[in-house]
């Protein structure tokens, strides 16, 4: 199975869509830990491992036929109940460090309840997020952020600290008394938004903001991968000079670009993005309104992912008419006429989608596309059939016995 910059997880309920992009948070997170090396890897164990799941709630699945296998840029992970975890690492250049978010279902929690910061033992996910989206209101300082539906914005007052959403005739309601939709679209919108912003925020600026023990980190990685004295030297003092002015300026060229590929090895320089069911009590043009959002954050770095679970199958037709606008895009037809119909910023290339369904016997099954876009022959699909094809069964009982 590949994670595509674009990948949906279609299915029945209770058919393994959460746990796949949970196992693949966590692998991802793993990965970033180890390329980092920080201090909990260098002994990682088995029951570390199982620790890890159980922060996404799904230790208890594992059965003694369970196996994962995660190929990474960087790192192969190995799992099964006889040889236990190992661990294998790769050399690479290709890997791009990622800041991993996972936005479950229960994100609606945040908006609802005022009180949700005091309540103790939170599903560590939800809590993950709640810390996101506290930092993200800070950022606002007063000003008001744009939600993607409704022509919405939101307000935080940090003196108060109250959110509110704020209509177009500049009506206010707290956001815990605003729609279910819009309390499901608050946290996955700003935190999206923010994050996928700070992933491109420039080099320099990033450095000044290194603790010390971050710049420890870099400097011991400079050690081990630049062993030539006079060399490994100057990069450092390099480095230094780079965190006190906060300018590039002051770097030699004979410097500077090795010591932004080191920066950029240690900076997450990629957002990967997982969301589950973003439809969440919204109306469908609203869904598309959201995914087009989604796609525009991820369309900012490269090398994001945005994975999705979902039960909508207007979501697969929104994706599927990106992509199509992409393929008008190459063909140069106008970007004006593309973006009457859908945001430029919002195309995604087919090739860059891959959608997966899981099936209740525990398989998961690709659903391949149709030249290069995504395939009307899903699940979803069938089922919006199925209610025609009731309804067409129901005329002609209509037509047999009631003339």
């Amino acid at each position: 199975m590949d994670f595509s910059p674009v990948t949906l997880f279609i299915g029945n309920q209770a058919t393994g869509k959460s746990t796949v992009a949970k196992v693949y948070s966590t692998c991802s997170w793993l990965e970033k830990a180890f390329v980092r090396g920080d201090s909990f890897t260098k002994n990682f164990s088995l029951d570390d491992f199982i620790g890890l799941l159980d922060n996404q709630g799904i230790k208890e699945y594992f059965t003694p036929k369970t196996q994962i296998k995660y190929i990474g840029e960087a790192y192969t992970f190995l799992y099964n109940k006889k040889d236990g975890f190992s661990i294998k690492s790769k050399k690479t250049n290709n890997y791009h460090r990622p800041k991993i978010m996972y936005v479950p279902a229960e994100r609606n929690l945040i908006s609802v309840l005022a009180s949700v910061r005091k309540i103790k033992e939170l599903p560590k996910m939800l809590s993950v997020l709640l810390d996101e989206y506290d930092t993200a209101l800070g950022k606002l300082d007063e000003s008001l952020f744009s939600l993607p539906v409704s022509n919405l914005k939101l307000k935080y007052n940090k003196s108060f600290q109250t959110t509110n959403i704020v209509s177009s005739n500049g009506v206010s309601v707290p956001v815990h008394h605003a729609s279910s939709g819009i309390q499901s679209v608050v946290p996955l919108s700003l935190v999206s938004e923010f994050l996928s912003n700070e992933i491109v925020s420039d080099i320099p600026a990033k450095t000044k903001t290194l603790s010390s023990e971050q710049r420890e980190l870099i400097k011991k990685y400079i050690d081990k991968n630049y062993n030539t004295k006079s060399y490994f030297a100057g990069l450092k003092e390099a480095f230094d000079r780079l965190y006190l002015t906060g300018s590039e300026k002051s770097l030699e060229e004979e410097y500077r670009k090795t010591l932004f590929s080191v920066l950029e090895h240690h900076f997450n320089t990629c957002f990967i993005n997982i969301v589950e069911e973003p439809e969440l009590n919204l109306f469908p043009d609203s869904q598309a309104k959201v995914l087009y959002d989604l796609l525009r954050c991820l369309n900012k770095s490269v090398g994001s992912q945005l994975v999705i679970t979902t039960h909508s199958p207007y979501l697969l037709s929104y994706l599927t008419i990106c992509a199509k606008a992409m393929e008008l895009k190459n063909k140069s037809v106008p970007k004006l006429e593309i973006e009457k119909i859908v945001p430029i910023a919002s195309l995604v290339d087919g090739k860059d989608i891959s959608i997966y369904e899981t099936l209740a016997d525990g398989s998961i099954k690709k659903i391949e596309p149709y030249e290069n876009l995504p395939s009307d022959n899903n699940v979803l699909n069938e089922f919006m059939e199925k209610t025609n094809e009731s309804f067409a069964q129901l005329l002609e009982l209509e037509e047999e016995y009631c003339e």
